[in-house]
């Protein structure tokens, strides 16, 4: 990764930006229970931040209201050989209304007119329908498939997608 992090992107509808270590319970919303404590999700917070990382994470607000509803990233996964890979996840209130793609889109133009990415992959389950939609929905092409640990460290198969910084132009 070439730049360093902005601190926020904003969209249409979206404001993305990265977190302090005063976003502790921001964090814990958004991760679920994989943080018990504030402090804990401040550990992640210096963790994610530290130099050698290639690991950036925004978290998603909406703009009117400045509710966090989500977060987007990218970072290089050593599952697929480091790979530079995008993930979304939003609040299950907050899905179906487009704006994963929203903000997925944002972070795939940071990634490459920022940060110096000239490719970008993707994995999905194959049953995970609206991942593999908001995917397509940015011109990611299917790849091949490939192996991977999910949410809960367990090996499983994944449906793995690309995209190549030349075809910025016709994303979104």
């Amino acid at each position: 990764m070439n730049a360093q992090p902005m601190e926020h992107i904003e969209t249409e509808r979206l404001h993305l930006r990265t977190v302090t270590e005063a976003d502790a319970a921001i964090v814990r919303l958004i991760n679920g229970d994989e943080f018990q404590t504030d402090e804990a999700a401040m550990d992640y917070i210096r963790w994610m931040k530290n130099p050698g990382r290639l690991l950036i994470i925004f978290y998603i607000r909406l703009r009117l209201t400045e509710q966090c509803i989500g977060r987007v990233y990218i970072h290089a996964k050593p599952e697929i050989n480091d790979e530079v890979e995008i993930g979304y996840s939003v609040l299950e209130e907050y899905r179906n209304q487009g704006y994963a793609t929203e903000a997925a889109a944002a972070v795939v133009k940071f990634a490459f007119e920022q940060a110096g990415q000239e490719v970008l992959c993707a994995i999905v389950k194959p049953e995970n329908i609206a991942s593999r939609r908001v995917i397509e929905k940015l011109g990611f092409k299917t790849r091949d498939i490939c192996i991977a640990p999910d949410e809960n460290n367990q090996n499983c198969e994944f449906d793995c997608f690309q995209l190549h910084r030349d075809s910025l132009e016709e994303l979104l």
